[in-house]
């Protein structure tokens, strides 16, 4: 965090692991394993003789350093946000290959969770998981291998801030209106609808996270 933060910029000298140790209340054998596996993650640079120098993770750092993150929820607005307008590239282009690739018995388990979403009372976090499940499927039905694997190292930041969203006044009625429709373009074939409806389902949830976390708006 602190490297991703600002506080060792690139170029800058890393701590010792002995004064990694001392700051972080860590033993040294830990402090050894950090700097291991900062290395690892393209955030730091270790020269014989010199210690360590911290990297420019933003031409070093690779998809392992972003599922890293993810995994452990180190995350804040300098992820979610960007993470938002990359969900807006990949699943508008999924959605509109789910809507081409997508045979008759496809629709039936999307119909199923978006029945699961009609129910009476449905909480903000099984809606979460209606969600991610729909997502899933229309990303799995895309066909495409690196979208569904970059999708999976998503989830558990996925889930943090859709249950934020889900908990937001009129955010459950507006998604299950949305899904309907995005369901209905899949059962039709049309790919131009499911992408609209996929680009205008993203653009709500950024808007009114943003909205919930105080944020401007985006484009």
């Amino acid at each position: 965090k602190d490297i991703l933060g600002g506080s060792y910029p690139p170029g800058s000298r890393f701590p010792s692991e002995r004064e990694i140790a001392a700051k972080y209340g860590i033993s040294r054998a830990t402090a050894r394993e950090t700097v291991k596996s900062l290395s690892q993650l393209g955030l730091l640079a270790t020269r014989p003789q010199s210690g360590s120098v911290v990297s420019d993770y933003e031409t070093e750092a690779s998809l392992d350093l972003l599922i890293h993150i993810m995994k452990h929820r180190e995350v804040d607005t300098g992820i979610i946000l960007p993470l938002m307008e990359f969900r807006k590239v990949v699943e508008v282009h999924a959605a509109g290959s789910a809507a081409e690739k997508a045979g008759e018995d496809d629709i039936a388990p999307l119909d199923e969770i978006v029945s699961r979403e009609r129910e009476a009372g449905i909480t903000p976090e099984d809606m979460t998981t209606c969600d991610y499940e729909l997502h899933l499927a229309l990303v799995r039905l895309s066909g495409n291998l690196v979208i569904k694997l970059v999708f999976n190292s998503f989830r558990p930041v996925y889930r943090m801030y859709t249950e934020l969203f889900f908990g937001l006044s009129g955010a459950i009625e507006t998604t299950v209106e949305q899904h309907g429709r995005l369901v209905d373009a899949i059962r039709s074939k049309d790919a131009d609808a499911a992408r609209r409806v996929m680009a205008e389902a993203l653009d709500y949830g950024e808007r009114r996270v943003r909205e919930a976390l105080g944020i401007g708006a985006g484009r």
